[in-house]
């Protein structure tokens, strides 16, 4: 087959992938973006906005930060910084992702297009049933899941912004904290060394103080002061430790 010819990825996977999206990590997933429809009208904006943000940036924690700044009257250039930040800690997952896909000699657009859907939940599936689907299948079989997954949380975030508005004040507060809840949780699931300990007690003492003095930047500050602080006390320990 000559190089270039996409006819090198096997896209009659493409359904049997989107079929994948429905498990335990897309039910986890679709509760997460029915808090953040719901999160979208707390913030005052409108769901074209949360689903442009869906659409666009693809990953709670960037898209939360996105509609936070923006709704505080934070400018459009200091937003895109922010998501950029959180973004960083995704390249790892789609450099893996990507090795795992790629078939040598094929057209390369395909591998650009999935990159804009490895977010954690599409990385984790894959750690976990990738290397069971035929080389040639991968690329097609994780787009068909992407592409599934973001259309399920386009839907999820639209119920969860109407379900704000009509469930009993209760039920919509509870939906509210439903993403931050999870985003809290998630980090302690995913902490590894005490460093990871040091920056989330770090980010909650620096949070509010950021919340109340700069509160157009309270989220990003947060979460950069904190993780900065973890990592210079880490070199300091390592460094007294040698």
């Amino acid at each position: 087959m000559r190089a270039g010819d996409t006819a090198a990825y096997d896209w009659s996977a493409l359904p049997q992938g989107a079929r994948s999206a429905v498990g335990v990590a897309g039910l986890v997933m679709a509760a997460s973006f029915l808090g953040f429809g719901a999160l979208v009208r707390d913030f005052g904006v409108g769901l074209h906005s949360g689903i442009a943000t869906t659409v666009t940036v693809w990953a709670l924690p960037g898209q939360v930060v996105t509609l936070d700044m923006l709704a505080r009257g934070t400018g459009v250039a200091a937003a895109a910084l922010a998501v950029t930040l959180t973004a960083v800690r995704l390249l790892p997952m789609v450099v893996l992702v990507m090795s795992k896909v790629r078939v040598e000699g094929a057209n390369r657009w395909p591998l650009y297009f999935l990159c804009h859907f490895v977010a954690v939940t599409i990385w984790r599936i894959a750690e976990d049933e990738i290397e069971a689907v035929e080389r040639a299948k991968r690329l097609p079989w994780l787009t068909g899941l992407g592409l599934a997954l973001m259309s399920t949380m386009i839907v999820m975030t639209a119920v969860g912004y109407h379900l704000a508005q009509l469930a009993p004040p209760l039920l919509a507060a509870c939906l509210v904290f439903l993403t931050p809840s999870f985003f809290f949780i998630s980090l302690f699931a995913n902490a590894r060394i005490s460093m990871d300990y040091l920056a989330i007690a770090a980010g909650v003492v620096i949070g509010p103080l950021c919340h109340r003095y700069y509160p157009q930047l309270d989220l990003l500050a947060a979460g950069l002061g904190g993780g900065t602080i973890a990592y210079v006390i880490g070199r300091i320990a390592r460094n007294r430790g040698r």
